[in-house]
This record gives structure tokens, C-alpha cells and sequence, in this order.
């Protein structure tokens, strides 16, 4: 498990990048919607750190407390994601299907995540 939780970070961290250097790129950024992309470039900044924490958790520099609790926000953060989507193709039109993917993608990864560390703390309560 923990190897599909890294495989999907990865992806999941280069995603939230490119949704950073999309937002960035638009031309023109207005008071109206200032809010909407400090939220979005503020919530892919924490989807690169919880991808970046995970790698360094396997490796072993850090405790896997961070892990859990980056793993409940991602398993949170999937499901409304997908909520947003539908939401946006409902009242708009405008059909985001890459959105719900990566909505299933964030929430795929919280649970591969949390799987990985019961499994291993499971080896260390047996032993």
C-alpha cells in the first residue's frame, strides 16, 4: 500500500503544481475572485507538502503522525473535490471531469496512506 500511496503523491503533487502554475498564468486577477485563487493556490501548496511528507515518512525521516493527519485532509479534500465538480457542471455547464479524477485521485491516496501505516504498525504490535 505504501508503494501506490507514493506512486499516487507523486502524480497528485505534480497536478497540484500544474493547478498552481495555471492559476498563475491568467493574465488578470481580480479583487472579485483574489480569495478563490489564494484558496485554490493555498490548497495545492498543502497537497505538495502532504506528497513531499509522505516520500520523506518511507524514507524514514519523519514520524508517521504527519502522515495520519495529512492522509484524514486528503481523504476530506477527494470527496469535495468531487462535490465542487458536479457542482460547477450542474450550475455552469462547464464539465470538469478532470476535477472529480483528481478528487478521487487525493481521496485514493488518503486511504492508501492510512492503509499502509496500519499495516505497519500492525508488524510492530504482533512482533
Amino acid at each position: 500500500m505504501k508503494t501506490i500511496s507514493i506512486f499516487i503523491a507523486l502524480i497528485n503533487l505534480l497536478f497540484a503544481g500544474f493547478l498552481i502554475a495555471l492559476d498563475l498564468s491568467y493574465n488578470e486577477i481580480h479583487l472579485r475572485t483574489l480569495w478563490w485563487s489564494l484558496l485554490k493556490l493555498s490548497t495545492a501548496t498543502v497537497i505538495i507538502a502532504i506528497g513531499i511528507i509522505v516520500w520523506l515518512e518511507v524514507t524514514g525521516a519523519i514520524r508517521p503522525t504527519l502522515v495520519l493527519l495529512g492522509s484524514i485532509f486528503l481523504i476530506a479534500l477527494g470527496p469535495a473535490t468531487i462535490v465542487w465538480a458536479v457542482h460547477v457542471a450542474l450550475t455552469t455547464g462547464n464539465v470538469d471531469f478532470h476535477m472529480a479524477v483528481y478528487g478521487g485521485s487525493l481521496m485514493v491516496q488518503g486511504v492508501a496512506s492510512l492503509l499502509g501505516f496500519a499495516e505497519e504498525s500492525r508488524k510492530f504490535t504482533v512482533s
